[in-house]
């Protein structure tokens, strides 16, 4: 046996001897209310370890006739001489990977559903594994992942009722739903290094951490004695308390409230879908437990936050409970919220590559492209003019291929797209994203009419659409390579001085969002012509009448 779990049974063993002899001194017995038709000797014969006691029993109870005992009398009867036999317990759960150690064997092995469990068994939950024990009396412990118990005692009273169940907590997390107990010879206790817990009837939490040496106790309903250094306390329902190692337990705290979650889709449809819940005043962090049924038997998932939110993990689609509780800045667990939901993530769908959101598309179909689903083996593809595809302009089911040409949208059009995956065996699963595109027309090339005077050039082409402005570049040489004019008009003309040289002129329509359609034909601005041939017409005429 390792030294530190040896220490910690002889340390849990002197604080049972401590804790449990001054209750011993009390009353240790049972007290049976008789029906119709009992008799002493009967009684004894059935309850008492020996069918000589009912003499002792009809004098320490005063009981005139030992055969003809009047209907609810109450007969006390001392725990020591009821018939004891050993219990055992039963594993009603169990999820992941869980190991049993028998007080017959030394070899761990991995426990099933409907092992029996005896005095000196012990029992480990590995990473992600959790198991629900049943006891004689049908109350019942989950053992949370990564915990070590071992069982003290197991045992019943014969037909009383009465069960004496006993399980050391080594380490990890343990929670508890008692039954009401019957008798004072009944009891459900949790040790652990540092505290014992005992209950009647009740539902409660208890952790031990081997590192910090401490045990946490929470309770959820009815009350439980929490005892440690010799000192016990009563938790009531709604509070908590700490007990470290060789000391006394805290004052009682109150639990904090149970975190309120955000709406959840129905179903959740996304892969990593992130829970959101509202901050609890005073939590230092958040315990999110997800599990298969309601009462929490086996947990699935297991995962603390330090903030208000999580991604959930990737499970098969179904049914799952949420279990959140705030933790306070004393490692103490709060009231649980319970949150049912319901995963349909799968098959998964593929991720919608090009084009890419919000594109624009000009002049072309576009080429729908997207990623290879691992759960898919053929997609269906939508394609409509509205976000909640109520108009549909395109419907492909079992498109094989991961892209796809489309040759029926309409330019002027914004289009929304998604994808879903087609799985082996014909499950459709959830959508992608939606996705959106605009298909537009290139703007048209302007044709430019030049009209020359005698001070400047009137530059007019055909209108564009509502909304298009215009370019006007004007330069020393054809290929534009020296601008000496970049403007935009919004008007399909434009006046410009005559230049004093050869210049030349470009126009292009630009549509509303900035988009630059194709140059127009290139035009030629001549100079005005020049003056210099009166002149030269002149002289000549002076000269020949000068001769």
């Amino acid at each position: 046996m390792d030294v530190s779990i040896r220490n910690a049974l002889l340390f849990s063993t002197f604080f049972i001897l401590s804790v449990m002899a001054p209750q011993q001194l009390q009353a240790q017995e049972w007290v049976y209310s008789v029906v119709d038709g009992d008799t002493l000797s009967e009684f004894s014969e059935k309850h008492l370890k020996k069918t000589s006691y009912w003499k002792q029993l009809q004098k320490i109870n005063n009981v005139a006739d030992p055969k003809r005992i009047p209907v609810n009398t109450k007969l006390r009867i001392p725990l020591a001489w009821i018939k004891s036999e050993p219990a055992t317990a039963e594993i009603v759960d169990i999820q992941g990977r869980v190991k049993i150690r028998t007080a017959k064997s030394p070899e761990e092995q991995f426990a099933q559903i409907g092992d029996k469990l005896s005095l000196g068994d012990e029992l480990t939950t590995l990473n992600n594994a959790s198991a629900m024990i049943r006891f004689a009396d049908a109350s019942e412990v989950v053992i949370q992942q990564s915990t070590h118990i071992s069982f003290n005692h197991l045992s019943k009273y014969g037909e009383t009722g009465m069960v004496d169940s006993r399980v050391r907590l080594i380490s990890g997390n343990v929670e508890t739903q008692a039954q009401p107990q019957v008798g004072s010879g009944a009891r459900l206790e949790i040790h652990t290094p540092s505290a014992i817990t005992a209950v009647r009837g009740t539902e409660f939490r208890t952790t031990y951490s081997t590192e910090k040496g401490s045990a946490r106790i929470e309770v959820l309903e009815g009350r439980v004695k929490v005892s440690g250094a010799n000192k016990t306390r009563l938790i009531r329902s709604g509070y908590g308390t700490k007990v470290e190692k060789n000391k006394a337990p805290l004052k009682p705290r109150k639990l904090l409230p149970a975190p309120e979650v955000a709406a959840i889709p129905e179903p959740i449809e996304q892969v990593g879908y992130e829970l959101f819940w509202q901050k609890v005043p005073s939590s230092a962090a958040y315990r999110v437990l997800i599990s298969k049924d309601n009462v929490f038997g086996t947990v699935l998932w297991d995962n603390i936050a330090d903030r208000n939110r999580l991604n959930l993990p990737d499970y098969p689609d179904g049914e799952y409970q949420l279990q959140i509780r705030a933790i306070d800045k004393l490692g103490i667990e709060g009231m649980p919220s319970f949150t049912q939901f319901r995963l349909n993530a799968h098959p998964q769908p593929p991720f919608p590559m090009a084009p890419p959101q919000k594109a624009i598309i000009r002049g072309e179909n576009p080429l729908l492209e997207w990623t290879r689903s691992a759960d898919a083996e053929t997609y269906r593809l939508e394609v409509a003019t509205d976000p909640h595809f109520a108009n549909k302009v395109i419907d492909k089911n079992r498109v094989a291929d991961i892209r796809f040409a489309t040759d029926q949208l309409r330019p002027e059009k914004t289009y929304y797209w998604r994808l879903a995956s087609f799985a082996p065996d014909g499950e459709l699963g959830p959508y992608s994203d939606v996705r959106e595109f605009d298909v537009k027309p290139i703007p048209a090339t302007p044709e430019t009419s030049v009209l020359e005077g005698d001070t400047n050039v009137s530059l007019s082409w055909s209108e564009g659409k509502q909304g298009q402005t215009y370019q006007i570049q004007v330069a020393r040489d054809r290929a534009f390579d020296n601008i000496l004019t970049d403007t935009t008009v919004r008007e399909a003309k434009l006046d410009l001085p005559r230049p004093e040289g050869y210049r030349y002129v470009r126009v292009r329509t630009l549509a509303e969002d900035g988009y630059a359609g194709a140059w127009g034909t290139t035009q030629e601005l001549s100079p005005p012509p020049s003056d210099s041939w009166i002149y030269i017409f002149g002289s000549a005429v002076m000269t020949i009448l000068l001769l």
